[in-house]
């Protein structure tokens, strides 16, 4: 890091520029670091300052990339899994089909003459919930809300690779699933939900007032090319929201 010069109060370090790059408030920054938000401002226009920030952004652009690799990367590996584990399960069919019902110690040994592989047991209380949501035509955001594993790595991790292949088909199909458009937004934190409620009308104050936001930033976020796309296809659709009533 550069020199900071005649600082009294700011300690600035790696990660404000970090949080800053990634949208982080003035205000929010400043409670943080013990000053004013006019003190990072004028900070923040020191050329010293500026040169850290466009490395940040160098940093946060890396991290971003590395993660569309990874992610997929590990869609290509959900894929494979679910066509290895349908066909284990299409020659374990097959075999039941065709073996005798036999108890017992014959009905061990045929057991253990099965296919070898995974077997339907693999399910677990989170593949059971996402099984719900994705035959409900969900994808892979709700299948995060309904198990509480927070990230999509997660969820493509630890939920059943067949459930996941489909709830990705999901998300192909129906676009309002995916994640939103996040990018250059500051304090909005835009997910499913926002879009089903713009769909169906709901005023833009009191989407602002859940989301934390003025209604003007919603208005500009809705008229995004990419997000009115969306909009226009889950009022097509007739989505509706699924948690505060849409006001009429």
């Amino acid at each position: 890091m550069s020199k900071l010069r005649r600082l009294r109060r700011l300690v600035p370090d790696e990660a404000l520029f970090d949080r800053r790059v990634a949208g982080e408030s003035l205000r929010v920054l400043a409670r943080d670091y013990g000053v004013v938000h006019s003190t990072l401002g004028d900070f923040f226009r020191r050329p010293d300052a500026k040169r850290e920030l466009r490395e940040a952004r160098r940093r946060l652009d890396a991290a971003r990339k590395a993660r569309r690799v990874a992610l997929r990367l590990l869609k290509q590996d959900v894929q494979r899994r679910a066509r290895e584990d349908a066909r284990h399960d299409r020659l374990r069919e097959a075999w039941a089909r065709r073996r005798p019902r036999r108890s017992g110690i014959e009905g061990w040994l045929d057991e253990h003459d099965a296919p070898r592989g995974r077997s339907r047991e693999r399910f677990s209380v989170n593949d059971d919930l996402a099984e719900t949501v994705v035959a409900a035509g969900g994808g892979v955001e709700q299948v995060i809300d309904v198990t509480g594993l927070r990230t999509r790595e997660n969820a493509l991790h630890n939920v059943d690779a067949q459930i996941m292949r489909r709830a990705l088909a999901n998300d192909t199909r129906f676009p309002s699933n995916a994640r939103p458009d996040d990018r250059r937004l500051r304090r909005l934190v835009p997910d499913s939900e926002l879009i089903r409620r713009g769909a169906a009308k709901e005023t833009l104050r009191s989407i602002a007032a859940d989301y934390g936001v003025s209604h003007t930033t919603i208005l500009r976020y809705f008229e995004r090319p990419e997000v009115s796309k969306q909009l226009l296809r889950a009022q097509q659709r007739g989505e509706l929201p699924r948690g505060p009533k849409v006001a009429r």
